[in-house]
């Protein structure tokens, strides 16, 4: 079993990530791993369209064949009891075991990896919270914006996103590449 699976049906990963002690106690249709697993699937259709998509694969293909079904409004909640740090914990993992498992398929130059460093701003939603987070910019029209710096570590040659930072518009892209360098590795 792969580390990431292993991972999203650890006891210690819903611990360390679910909103609240009294979150996913119970048991109910919707577990952490299942609510976990169908956010991380590639949704591009309507969610009621998605979630029985979901559940015909979890039957068919992997013989859950008495899993019922859950509504939209259950999804919703469910999600939002999942601390959206979980994704950066299982990014990293599948990182690792890329890199730890797969020498003959990690491709290199001259020898190395190569990675690079790229920042841009983002806009984002008007809201109080973001404001005080993030602070406010003004553009052009003079109309006020709340804006983030954003910064990827990429593996170019690989295709991994090895780390993302959002932050205030006022870090600099020097102070960012170097908090990327823990995720560089030898």
């Amino acid at each position: 079993m792969s580390k990431v699976k292993q991972e999203i049906f650890s006891s210690t990963l819903q611990d360390s990530y679910k909103m609240t002690k009294s979150d996913f106690t119970r048991t109910r249709k919707q577990s952490f791993p299942t609510t976990l697993l169908f956010m991380i699937s590639r949704l591009t259709k309507s969610l009621s369209l998605e979630i029985e998509n979901f559940i015909t694969f979890l039957r068919k293909d992997c013989g859950l064949l008495d899993f019922k079904t859950f509504t939209k409004s259950a999804f919703v909640q469910y999600r939002k009891k999942i601390s959206a740090d979980v994704f950066k914990k299982l990014s990293t993992t599948l990182t690792m075991e890329f890199y730890s498992n797969n020498e003959s398929g990690v491709k290199l130059w001259k020898g190395f990896r190569l990675l690079a460093v790229d920042g841009s701003f983002i806009t984002l939603p008007i809201t109080k919270e973001l404001e005080i987070f993030y602070g406010k910019t003004k553009n052009q029209t003079k109309t006020s914006i709340v804006q983030a710096r954003v910064s990827v570590l990429y593996d170019v040659l690989n295709h991994y996103v090895l780390d993302g930072l959002l932050v205030s518009r006022n870090t600099g892209e020097r102070e960012l590449a170097l908090l990327h360098l823990e995720y560089c590795q030898d």
